[in-house]
């Protein structure tokens, strides 16, 4: 068990019942304090102070002393309120703002410094935007049936400062997930200078948008959208536009409302938004347009009549997962279901055989079971092995014979929900070492500079090279598998009624592969029947 959700007092175990969250962001850092309730987290407490994170480092690519000693400062007050609770645990992270900036080791040595020893935590970008997904999930669920029979296809849209995430599912299952580095804030400083001269920025914006989703709308076109849900932090502010008086955990908005308020907005000045609207601040009056373009892209795509907008509250999402239990196991579940149709989804999508990935995986996942003992590796790595099963021919559809080069660079590069960029890395390495040939293996490609990754790129590596080898002809031959560890030797029993010739001399010419990495023989044994 974590200590961060435990603690031991006198060697008696209590669960944490109070503890609080500080998320640095784009343009405000804040605290929230929470109690743990019955199936709930009680709010105890907010604050919230306006730093300039986001526009520093997507426009000069750091983040100022300055205002990481000014962070500092407001860090400890945080730290002071939530001791004054008598927390049990304080937590501390960051998400894109930090994570672009190319002085963050510096930063956040600084900020470790400068307040009694408090580490920064950086969600990754595939963290960031699952655990948004999940509490989009959370909020809506219970009236929306989303993870449940709903058949019509559905899309997910997180608009962050500094991204525009996309997830389409099917049958309540994520089944493609794309980025675009084309958040609100980063889009408005990139066209910070330009916005000063034109007098039609509004058109030039939404040409800006359109360029840089071209991938996520191509996408988008193939699917028949139903229903959109939109997350992102204005949507309090665009929901009051919109005539909502009181704060709720989900809006429901009419498509036509959306480009009514862009009509009224649009050639508006920051300074005439506030005049007219002075519940906005400096900042949400200064991107406003910038998010109801992005919106308005998004609405224009699917067609939908309605919108489905949730409030993007990070600061909750990541306290509701750290410390709640309730439905916390679902909806992981629900992530890993999705990694696992968008793998098969990117294979379908490249043309790859889905018959043969299927069998590769059986075999895989029998072999990997049987040497539990001495693999030592857990449900992810199977769940990884298993996706990847799907993605190791993908480069075949560019490069038939350097397949295996092209498979890690796709991997490597096509968003996969739920797989963090160091688990890509991993599957593409694999992927390229298990490049066969007849008599050539090629296991320079089974090397990592991270020993822990080298361990585990090569135990899998090894199964898949004997799981891909009993299926060489991709024609399926085996009608039975078993396996079994008998003296230091891995029995590999198969029933066919084919003639497996084929597989067999692979078979021998890919098992060096396990003798080297786990000291056992596999032993290819042959029960032939009648076909």
């Amino acid at each position: 068990m974590k200590y961060d959700k435990m603690i031991e007092r006198f060697g008696v175990i209590f669960m944490i019942k109070r503890f609080s969250v500080i998320y640095i962001g784009s343009s405000r850092c804040e605290l929230i304090v929470g109690q743990r309730g019955k199936g709930c987290i009680n709010i105890l407490d907010r604050a919230m102070y306006p730093i300039s994170f986001g526009s520093q480092s997507f426009t000069k690519g750091e983040i100022s002393f300055k205002s990481a000693y000014a962070l500092c400062q407001t860090i400890k007050e945080y730290i002071e309120m939530s001791n004054a609770y008598a927390v049990e645990s304080i937590k501390i992270f960051g998400t894109t703002a930090l994570r672009e900036a190319k002085n963050r080791l510096y930063i956040l040595e600084q900020i470790k410094i400068n307040t009694g020893g408090y580490e920064v935590e950086i969600l990754e970008k595939e963290e960031e935007i699952h655990l948004i997904y999940r509490h989009m999930v959370l909020k809506c669920d219970s009236a929306f049936n989303i993870t449940g029979d709903e058949t019509e296809d559905q899309m997910f849209a997180a608009i962050s400062s500094g991204n525009v995430s996309v997830a389409l599912l099917k049958n309540g299952v994520i089944n493609y997930h794309q980025t675009a580095e084309l958040g609100y804030l980063k889009t408005k400083e990139i066209l910070k200078s330009i916005e000063e001269n034109s007098e039609r920025f509004e058109t030039l914006l939404m040409e800006f948008i359109s360029t840089y989703t071209q991938d996520i709308v191509e996408n988008i076109q193939k699917r028949n959208v139903k229903r959109l849900f939109v997350s992102s932090h204005e949507v309090d502010v665009i929901a009051q536009l919109c005539g909502f008086t009181e704060h709720q955990e989900y809006y429901i908005v009419n498509a036509k409302e959306f480009k009514k308020l862009w009509k009224t907005t649009a050639d508006l000045t920051a300074n005439q938004l506030m005049k007219q609207n002075p519940f906005l601040d400096q900042n949400e009056a200064e991107t406003l347009n910038h998010t109801l373009a992005l919106y308005l892209k998004l609405l224009a795509e699917t067609g939908v009549e309605t919108v489905v907008l949730v409030p993007m509250m990070i600061g909750d999402a990541y306290l509701d997962f750290e410390f709640q239990v309730t439905k916390k196991q679902q909806l992981f579940e629900w992530i890993e279901e999705g990694s696992y149709s968008s793998a098969k989804a990117i294979g379908q999508k490249y043309h790859t055989n889905q018959k043969h990935a299927e069998f590769v995986e059986k075999m895989s996942l029998k072999i990997f079971d049987s040497l539990k003992k001495y693999h030592q590796l857990g449900k992810r790595e199977r769940q990884l092995l298993s996706m990847l099963c799907y993605l190791l021919e993908v480069g075949s559809f560019i490069d038939h014979k350097n397949y295996q080069v092209q498979s890690r660079h796709i991997i490597e590069t096509t968003d996969l929900i739920g797989v963090t960029q160091k688990e890509k890395a991993l599957l593409g390495k694999v992927a390229e070492a298990v490049k066969t040939s007849f008599l050539s293996i090629e296991e320079e490609n089974m090397y990592s500079k991270d020993k822990e990754e080298q361990l585990v790129l090569a135990k899998l590596a090894a199964i898949l090279k004997l799981a891909i080898a009993l299926d060489i002809s991709s024609q399926q031959k085996i009608q039975k598998l078993q396996c079994h560890i008998k003296e230091e030797k891995l029995i590999v029993e198969v029933t066919t009624g084919k003639n497996f010739q084929l597989e067999e001399y692979f078979f021998k010419a890919s098992r060096n592969t396990m003798e080297e990495v786990y000291g056992i023989k596999p032993i290819l044994k042959i029960k032939r029947i009648e076909s």
